[in-house]
């Protein structure tokens, strides 16, 4: 497996490891969308996915450095700007997603509660673009595009 699988695969596992804990939090009800808590377990979220990443990547690092080193070759160029273009579709769709939900206050919904539901969409939408972006890499690297 390349340095850059490899990356992606770290990538997509602390995503979903990280950001699958939140948002499975949040929807099962263990925290409320708006409460303190959940806005705690976010920032712990995302200070974890770094930090994952961080040493996850360095590890990986060490395991090949010969191949971390080297330059990317013109395939290797091209699955990053094709995933890429994957990432920002989803990106755009994902965020139009967010439109939407601004536009549909719940009823009884206060303003903090409706702003607090946009940044979760926004933030859901990004996260669905990375996970996107990860996958079409790993995908593309294994059948060699």
């Amino acid at each position: 497996m390349s340095f850059r699988e490899k990356t992606a695969w770290i990538t997509l596992v602390t995503i979903l490891v990280c950001f699958g804990a939140y948002y499975g939090a949040i929807i099962s009800g263990m925290l409320r969308q708006t409460s303190w808590q959940a806005f705690h377990f976010g920032i712990m979220a995302i200070v974890g996915l770094v930090l994952l990443q961080v040493a996850l990547n360095l590890a990986a690092l060490l395991v090949t450095p010969r191949d971390s080193r080297s330059a990317s070759d013109e395939r290797e160029l091209m699955i990053h700007a094709r995933s890429h273009v994957i990432g920002y579709y989803v990106l755009m769709i994902g965020m139009a997603g967010t439109l939407i939900v601004t536009h549909l206050p719940m009823r009884g919904e206060s303003l903090v509660d409706l702003i607090v539901r946009i940044v979760n969409v926004g933030v859901a939408a990004m996260v669905c673009a990375a996970l996107s972006v990860a996958i079409a890499q790993i995908v593309m690297l294994r059948r060699g595009y």
